[in-house]
């Protein structure tokens, strides 16, 4: 196997086993994630050359015979490590902080989907990733801004505590989204950059930050699964049910957010898919929005596992202002 073979076929048993914890969730199931700890791979190869003759009496040959024959053979040897200690289990309950945040938006991702996954709650409106809410109103704001190049994101730290700036364009304070944002957060639409840390409620005023909730790894697993579709004999089994997450239901058929099929055959067209409990999930890859939010767990996943404190921000920015 060459290193591509490698490559996607650690690729794809990852996706499977991220999509399988999420679909766990669904039936209240444990997690088990398995890291992969070292790859090796041995080649083996043998040669046989074979030559004979038929002599006759008179000891002049009559007839020769040859072969040659070869082998060979690779034995890939992957090594995996169950992640069952102390250190990951922080790794997936302890909340999201600034610094994953801060990389995902200034690497390109929307605010509005990071938001929607890991935001439990800004200035005390909550997220329920259900259309027609407040929350849902002020990332779509944020999400039209975002997409007209009328924000930017910087990481500050001020007495060791980070702070993500948002910052918009001077053209955009008299634009609608704009002052939106600020009217849901009862913030002025005065053009400074509007300050977020992390925490609980909403912030006193005359503060001049905006307070925000982040879910854990293992909450925005929670939160996702309920975009799995299970079969209506586990439904009629009662053996998972609709739940209230974050004060209302992450409906699948209103939100776009995520949402994974099932069947009981193999199915045919999916981005990724893992059979559980006899049945087929899978996200089809026709599903352009819940293949970006896998990818965005993903992601969050892989950060959040790795030490963000050492990672500089992409952005410095003056807290004078």
């Amino acid at each position: 196997m060459s290193r591509t073979d490698f490559n996607k076929a650690i690729q794809r048993t990852d996706g499977e086993q991220l999509l399988l914890n999420i679909v766990r969730q669904r039936y209240n199931d444990p997690v088990m994630f398995l890291e992969v700890a070292s790859i090796s791979s041995s080649m083996s190869r043998s040669g046989n050359l074979n030559l004979s003759s038929f002599l006759s009496s008179n000891l002049t040959a009559q007839s020769f015979t040859s072969g040659l024959s070869g082998n060979a053979s690779e034995s890939p040897l992957v090594f995996y490590s169950p992640n069952t200690g102390e250190r990951f289990v922080r790794q997936i309950l302890t909340p999201i902080d600034l610094r994953t945040i801060s990389l995902l938006l200034q690497s390109g991702w929307s605010i509005e989907r990071v938001l929607l996954v890991a935001g439990d709650a800004i200035n005390g409106i909550r997220n329920t990733a259900a259309k027609d809410t407040p929350y849902a109103a002020l990332v779509d704001n944020l999400r039209t801004l975002q997409r007209s190049e009328r924000l930017s994101f910087a990481l500050e730290r001020n007495d060791n505590v980070d702070t993500l700036a948002i910052i918009p364009t001077p053209q955009s304070v008299n634009e609608r989204p704009y002052r939106e944002i600020c009217r849901i957060l009862g913030i002025q639409p005065d053009g400074r950059p509007i300050r977020i840390q992390l925490g609980v409620g909403d912030s006193a005023a005359p503060s001049r930050y905006v307070m925000l909730a982040t879910r854990s790894l293992y909450s925005s697993f929670y939160f996702l699964s309920n975009g799995v579709n299970p079969p209506q004999a586990d439904l009629a089994a009662k053996l998972v049910s609709g739940r209230s997450i974050s004060g209302g239901l992450f409906d699948p058929t209103v939100s776009d957010l995520f949402r994974v099929n099932n069947s009981r055959g193999e199915p045919a067209r999916a981005a990724v898919k893992v059979q559980y409990r006899g049945d087929w999930f899978y996200i089809d890859e026709t599903d352009s929005d819940s293949q970006t939010t896998f990818a965005l767990v993903n992601m969050m996943l892989m950060l959040q596992s790795g030490d963000t404190s050492r990672m500089a921000p992409l952005i410095s920015l003056s807290p004078t202002r």
